[in-house]
């Protein structure tokens, strides 16, 4: 699907030079819909390719022209395939330029983010894998470790600017998990900190949360706050 807009997008161009900027038509039939949303997806991909590419408009406007006029294509079907491998390369090539710059930002963000922390907070503690923590409330259970189950409820909440994300209080029971089974890693070495009874606060870089890939609707590169609040060890 990507590589087939890619090709069709530069068919946009003809059209935003022959016509000024449209208004959203009333679109009255389903054809209508699917035909104005399937344009704006070539549209914004278009967009996109053009920052990249740094397209000549008028040649692409002309070779469209051509196209529609006599169908035949100025390159053979080997050239035709070159050309198109090397457009898409560019593309891949600017698409990690950029998640290497977001990343190398987070990684600034989080270094600033933790040292003010610290500064402010001297309570607050480095874990030996890099995450930071505080405890809140101490627990008089034993610890937890792996292949225990453990009983707890959670709040998390965006660490750079503290907006609460999820929650099991109020929402849904404990969560009752093994100890070492699939989670992310800041919150299994976290949670065998503490003990029954104990509340602690984590600070999750994202590379101890979810990583550079993120998961579900949460975006790559995403460092967290978690309050966890043990309930039992068993």
């Amino acid at each position: 699907m990507k590589q087939t807009l890619l090709i069709m997008a530069v068919g946009a161009l003809l059209l935003t030079a022959c016509h000024p900027t449209p208004k959203v038509p009333q679109l009255e039939s389903h054809q209508d819909s699917v035909s104005w949303a399937m344009g704006e997806e070539i549209g914004m991909s278009l967009k996109e390719m053009q920052s990249t590419l740094h397209l000549d408009n008028e040649m692409v406007q002309r070779a469209v022209s051509h196209i529609l006029a006599n169908g035949d294509r100025a390159f053979d079907d080997s050239t035709y395939r070159v050309i198109m491998s090397q457009i898409i390369m560019t593309q891949q090539a600017e698409n990690i330029r950029r998640e290497n710059q977001q990343q190398a930002n987070v990684d600034q963000q989080q270094e600033a983010f933790f040292a003010q922390l610290v500064k402010d907070h001297p309570e607050v503690k480095k874990h030996p894998s890099g995450f930071y923590y505080e405890q809140i409330k101490a627990g008089k259970g034993r610890n937890a470790k792996v292949g225990d189950r453990v009983s707890f409820d959670y709040r998390s909440f965006l660490m750079f600017t503290g907006q609460p994300y999820d929650q099991t209080y109020g929402k849904r029971a404990p969560i009752l998990h093994v100890v070492g089974r699939p989670m992310f890693q800041g919150l299994i070495d976290g949670i065998q900190m503490m003990n029954a009874g104990s509340i602690y606060r984590f600070y999750f870089p994202y590379q101890l949360a979810f990583g550079t890939q993120g998961s579900g609707d949460i975006p790559g590169c995403t460092p967290f706050i978690y309050e966890v609040e043990v309930h039992e060890v068993l």
